[in-house]
Order: C-alpha cells, then structure tokens, then sequence
C-alpha cells in the first residue's frame, strides 16, 4: 500500500512539471499561452482609462555578492539576504558572465522610488504594481505602502503622483510598432521618468508582442540600450510561461551582441506556489540574473479546475515569504492592479470596485505571510 501510495505522488509531481515545462500542447496553451483571453494590449487598457565571447554583457545588480554563490555560502553569509531555511537554487551559471566588482545599489538618479532608499531588492521590499488604473489618484496612493516598490503600466504613461508617492515607475517599451516606438521615445526624452526600462512583453506570443529573437535584440540596440547611459536599469523581454520562452531567452541573448541586460523579466500563470518556484528557479539557473516577475497569478490556463480562494490565500502567502527569503528575486507583481482581470480567475482580484484593495491585496501590499 504504501509502495502504491508514494508512485501515486511520484507521477502526480511528474504532471505538475509537464505542464510548465513540458512540449507545448494541443490545449489552450499551445494556442498562445491560453492567457490571451485576458492578455490582450495592456497599455491601451491603462491609456484608456487615463484619458478616458560576446554575449550580452551583464551590469552588476543590485544584490550582494552572494546573490550567485551556492545555499552554503548564503547561509553562513551574515549579510545574506535568504534565511537559513530557504530553497535557494543551483549557482549562476557560465552563459551570463558577471562582473567581479561589487554589486552596487540600483541607480537613483531617476524618479524618486524606494530605489533611492536603499531597501529595493531586499526582504520586505519586493512587491511591485502591475497597474491598470491610470490616472485614479485615490486607488495609486490606497496601493503604495512601505513594500510596494515599483509599479508599470504595459508602456509609458505614468500616473501622476507615482513620483510623489514615492513608487518608481518602469517604462516599457512594449512591442515593435511604430506607435510603441514612438510613444516609448518621447517618453524617455523627459528627465527623471524612472528607473527600470523594461523590455517587450511576451514576445514568445502569436497574441502579445510576437516578434522573433533577432527582430527583438535589432530593436533592443537601437531602442532600449541608449537608456542605460542615462542611468537606466534594463530588464529583459518577459516571457510567459509557455514552454517555447526558455529557448527564445536564449536565442535572444545570443542575438543582442553587446546588449546590456541587468535584470530577467519573466511572467508565470499556473496552479500551486511549488510550480511557481520550481519554473522561478529554473530561469534564474539559466542566466543568473536577479529576476523580475512582472505578471504572475495563481490560475489555470490548460482547462483545469481553479484554485479556491482557501488555495489563493495559501498560495499567495507562501509566494511572498519565498520572494522574501530568496536574495536574487528583486520584486514580484501580482496581476494585478485593475477592476477588470481579463479572464483570470476573480478570487485572484486584488482590488475592489470602489478602488481599494481585496482582502488578498491588502495582503500583498502589506506582505501580510
């Protein structure tokens, strides 16, 4: 019986990685990473309701030195920023080579974010803002507390007030378009606009940004790279999670010559905060690049059952004190900040329709675990 009962558990954990990472099926997934029911342009949504070897050469980051030595090394380190207890992941390795200085703090020179603070990428001070409510001063100051840190908006329409609250505001320049183009070039003309240029969004997608790696690294170069002499800080294109973005991550890297890439972008939609670490740790292992998850939910695209709103609030809890122990996760945005999810399960709401947070937002926004 018990022989049974453990092969039981062996194929059940099987399943669960097959479905992130496994080949792309014949479900929704394959189709365009199923989230297309929600992930339509999000930047138009924000607009609208605000007015109605040369590989890539990697910046130092933000984190200690210890970020890319092993769990030992972490664990006896007194400045280590994971507690002794956590899961951390393999050692950086070989295909993003660091620099060997000292990491220093994240530039401060644009806006006025808790970058400035010196706490951004530190336990406590890890969540961000995936933002869909424009200009709603009111609902921009109910989700800004001591953790929040960083907030975007699918493109380059800031809030008014996002400075004054003290968020920082990532622009990003979110596909190839000309409008985007232009849009994202007047934007970065202005002085002290932010602080993290966030690269295209899901390009690994038919739905979304679409473009192939070379196309994205072409437009990186001419776009994107400019900024960092600006003092800018680069994330990279955020894949979904669908199986085809590790190979385009790749692809991408070896494309963009001379590019430089300081943090990963990455978005992740499944079931169960174990799936969530094992895909999380899988693409730090393959670059070694503290990590920014800008979309990420507890929700099922392959047609499966929904989490309950019992599984959210444990899920939810165990991602945030994860992001917490865990040095090279920079920060972490729910999707996300909007009266209006697009198709993902609405237990995963994190404000309500008079403006202020959810029961499971004023979790997030506190780091309530």
């Amino acid at each position: 019986m018990a022989s049974k009962l453990l092969n039981m558990v062996a194929l059940s954990s099987l399943a669960v990685l097959a479905v992130t990472f496994g080949p792309a099926s014949t479900n929704a997934l394959s189709t365009g990473h199923s989230h297309m029911a929600r992930h339509i342009d999000h930047a138009p949504i924000a607009k609208r309701r605000r007015d109605t070897s040369k590989r890539c050469k990697v910046r130092s980051s933000t984190l200690s030195s210890e970020a890319h030595s092993s769990t030992a090394q972490a664990q006896t380190t007194a400045k280590a920023l994971v507690e002794s207890s956590s899961t951390q992941a393999a050692p950086a390795t070989t295909k993003a080579p660091t620099k060997t200085s000292t990491p220093s703090a994240p530039a401060s020179t644009q806006g006025s974010g808790a970058a400035g603070s010196g706490k951004f990428g530190q336990k406590g001070s890890k969540i961000c803002n995936a933002w869909g409510d424009g200009n709603d001063l009111a609902s921009l100051k109910a989700f800004k507390t001591e953790h929040v840190v960083g907030l975007y908006d699918w493109g380059v329409d800031k809030p008014d007030g996002a400075d004054d609250l003290g968020y920082e505001f990532w622009p990003m320049l979110w596909g190839g378009s000309q409008d985007k183009i232009d849009a994202f070039e007047k934007a970065m003309s202005k002085d002290k606009f932010g602080t993290i240029v966030l690269g295209f969004n899901e390009p690994n997608e038919q739905g979304q940004s679409n473009m192939d790696p070379e196309t994205a690294a072409s437009l990186w170069k001419q776009h994107i790279e400019p900024q960092v002499a600006k003092g800018y800080k680069t994330c990279s294109p955020a894949m979904s999670s669908r199986p085809n973005g590790k190979q385009w991550m790749s692809d991408f890297m070896k494309a963009c010559d001379g590019c430089t890439i300081d943090y990963q972008c990455v978005h992740w939609y499944d079931i169960g905060f174990d799936t969530l670490k094992t895909y999380l740790e899988d693409y730090h292992n393959q670059l070694g690049l503290p990590i920014l998850l800008t979309e990420f939910a507890d929700q099922n695209f392959n047609n499966g059952a929904q989490a309950t709103q019992d599984e959210i609030f444990q899920f939810m809890g165990q991602a945030l004190k994860f992001f917490d122990e865990t040095d090279w996760i920079l920060a972490a945005c729910p999707f996300g900040v909007m009266h209006d999810l697009q198709g993902v399960n609405t237990l995963n709401l994190l404000q309500k329709s008079s403006g202020g947070p959810t029961d499971l937002g004023f979790m997030v926004i506190n780091n309530s675990y």
